[in-house]
């Protein structure tokens, strides 16, 4: 994954191409409690979720950084030597903190992340996505509602990165300019994170 990956992003306002590397960050440092096992296990088609993200993450992204917490047994996810892991060492203190610990990490232009319990999202919307676009912040959107992954540019990685402890990620992400890129894809904006959400994901998208 090292090394310099360009992503031309056509400007949305036609006025030509910008260059931009792209940084993936997957969040997978949650406990799951109330999935009851890792949801980085979790299998869509045939493929476990983690592997699944860090495939899609891997085909637009310069680099993919998977955040871990200590102790994770993810031993059967087969590509996780494709993404650099990163390890939380503070994971109970809650996403913002395994974010921060993941976008620490990066190096390009621009981030795209999401939690590990979106990784059914169709590859369409990844990819539509981390092209970008010309605000600071891009995310899909699907039936009026706002889902992941999410895009972000260098000045928006900052502030998420000076967020004390306590605050919430989409409260700074709302403090730049944003846009929404309507996609067909209701698994944007499902998440799998109890065995409810997930045989709810299944039946919608299955």
């Amino acid at each position: 994954m090292a090394g310099a990956f360009e992503i031309d992003i056509p400007d949305r306002r036609g006025a030509g191409a910008i260059e931009v590397t792209v940084s993936g960050v997957i969040l997978a440092a949650g406990l799951s409690r109330r999935m009851g096992f890792p949801k980085a296990l979790l299998r869509w088609d045939d493929e476990l979720y983690l592997d699944r993200q860090i495939r899609l993450f891997g085909a637009v992204c310069a680099e993919v950084i998977v955040v871990l917490r200590a102790g994770a047994a993810l031993e059967a996810c087969r590509r996780l030597a494709e993404a650099r892991v990163v390890y939380n060492p503070d994971a109970d203190r809650g996403q913002l903190s395994s974010l921060q610990t993941g976008l620490a990490a990066t190096g390009g232009d621009a981030v795209l992340f999401s939690p590990v319990d979106y990784a059914h999202v169709k590859e369409t919307t990844v990819r539509a996505v981390a092209a970008g676009g010309t605000g600071m912040v891009l995310q899909p959107s699907f039936g009026g509602k706002h889902g992941h992954p999410v895009w972000v540019r260098r000045p928006v990685v900052e502030a998420l990165l000076a967020t004390p402890v306590g605050g919430a990620a989409r409260d700074v992400v709302r403090g730049f300019a944003r846009e929404f890129l309507e996609v067909d894809d209701a698994g944007c904006v499902m998440d799998a994170d109890d065995p409810v959400g997930y045989a709810a994901v299944r039946e919608r998208m299955g």
